[in-house]
C-alpha cells in the first residue's frame, strides 16, 4: 500500500508519491534520533542543495505506509527549503552519498495530531530507513528572451505552450510548440499538466522552454519544476507571447 502526501507545487498542492506534507512546528524534540546504519563515502549534503533519497517508512509496530524502492525511483526535494517533513530536515542534514540511516521521528515532527491519510494515524511516531543515492546544485529556471527560443526551438529544444485553449484560439501559438495547459481558469494545476509534459520531456536533462501570456504563470511552476522535481534545463519566455508578439515575432492558428 501507497500513502499520497503532498507535494507544493507552484503554492497550489497537487497529489504525488513524496514526503513533503509539513507540520507546522519547530524542528526540536526530544524523542528524535538517528542510526548511521551504513556510512557513506560521497559528498556531504547540506541545506539548500537538492537531493534524491530512497527510503521505507513505517509505524511503531512495524507497519509499512509507503517505500520508494518498490516503486523503483527515489523522491528529490531542496533541503532546508520546507519540502519535506521537519524530522527529515532535521536528519538527512550531514548526510554522506551512500550513506544510510535510520531516523526516528516523534509526531511532532512529523505529521502531529493530524496524522495522514488513512496509514498514519494521529501522533504517530515514524521510522524511515533513508539512503543518500545524489546530492547537486539546486537547479534554477533561466530566463529566455524572444530570440533565445527562436535559436532554441531551431536547435530542437521542446517548447511548451502552458496556457488554456480559449487563449491559443485568441492569439494564436508560436509554431512548433506544444499545447498543454498548466492551470485551470480557477487557478489550480491541472491534473494532466506532468504526465503530459514527461511525455514529451523524457528525462529531467531535457531542455525545455514554457511560455503563457506573460511571463507570470511560466515563471510559478517553470520555478517549482526546477527546484522541486529537479528539471536541469528549464527556461521560459520571460515577456511570455505578449513580448513575443510586440517585437514581430508571428504565430500560427491554433488546431484543436
Amino acid at each position: 500500500m501507497k500513502v499520497f502526501h503532498f507535494i507544493r507545487i507552484v503554492g497550489l498542492i497537487c497529489f504525488s508519491f513524496s514526503l513533503t506534507m509539513v507540520a507546522s512546528v519547530g524542528v526540536n524534540a526530544a524523542d528524535f534520533s538517528y542510526e548511521i546504519v551504513v556510512d557513506g563515502n560521497g559528498e556531504v549534503v547540506r541545506k539548500g542543495m537538492q537531493v534524491s533519497v530512497h527510503y521505507q517508512g513505517r509505524l511503531a509496530d512495524g507497519t509499512v505506509f509507503d517505500d520508494s524502492q518498490k516503486r523503483g525511483e527515489p523522491i528529490s526535494f531542496i533541503l532546508g527549503s520546507g519540502q519535506v517533513i521537519p524530522g527529515w530536515e532535521k536528519g538527512i542534514v550531514g548526510m554522506r552519498v551512500g550513506e544510510k540511516r535510520m531516523l526516528t521521528i516523534p509526531p511532532e515532527l512529523g505529521y502531529g495530531i493530524a496524522g495522514a491519510g488513512s496509514l498514519i494515524p494521529p501522533n504517530a511516531t515514524l521510522i524511515f530507513d533513508v539512503e543518500l543515492v545524489a546530492v547537486s546544485v539546486a537547479q534554477k529556471l533561466s530566463n529566455a528572451k524572444p530570440i533565445d527560443l527562436k535559436i532554441a526551438r531551431d536547435n530542437g529544444v521542446v517548447v511548451v505552450d502552458i496556457r488554456r485553449p480559449e487563449e491559443w484560439a485568441s492569439t494564436g501559438i508560436i509554431a512548433g510548440s506544444y499545447t498543454i495547459t498548466a492551470f485551470s481558469k480557477s487557478g489550480q494545476l491541472h491534473l494532466d499538466f506532468l504526465p503530459k509534459l514527461k511525455a514529451i520531456v523524457p528525462t529531467l536533462d531535457t531542455p525545455v522552454i514554457l511560455y503563457c501570456r506573460t511571463g507570470n504563470r511560466t515563471g510559478t511552476i517553470g520555478s517549482a519544476l526546477a527546484k522541486q522535481l529537479g528539471y536541469s534545463d528549464i527556461a521560459h519566455l520571460s515577456s511570455g507571447i505578449v513580448g513575443w508578439t510586440a517585437e514581430g515575432e508571428l504565430v500560427v492558428p491554433y488546431n484543436p
